[in-house]
């Protein structure tokens, strides 16, 4: 079976996002080991989260 883990990013340029496809069924270790791999955490603040090198704040992922 196939799956598709979806990660979503905000940017200036609005919504993006970014399809990993996988036939691993671990949707959300694998979303969590993109953001360690892809992001760095802000924080404490107004701007806290997880931003990418290129400044997009990561919001969250879906899994399909």
């Amino acid at each position: 079976m196939k799956y598709i883990v979806i990660i979503l990013l905000l940017s200036t340029n609005g919504l993006e996002k970014i399809e990993l496809k996988t036939t691993e069924s671990n949707c959300n270790e694998i979303a969590d080991a993109w953001r360690e791999v892809n992001t760095t955490y802000r924080g404490p603040g107004m701007g806290q989260g997880n931003y990418t090198k290129d400044g997009k704040l990561m919001i969250g992922h879906i899994c399909q």
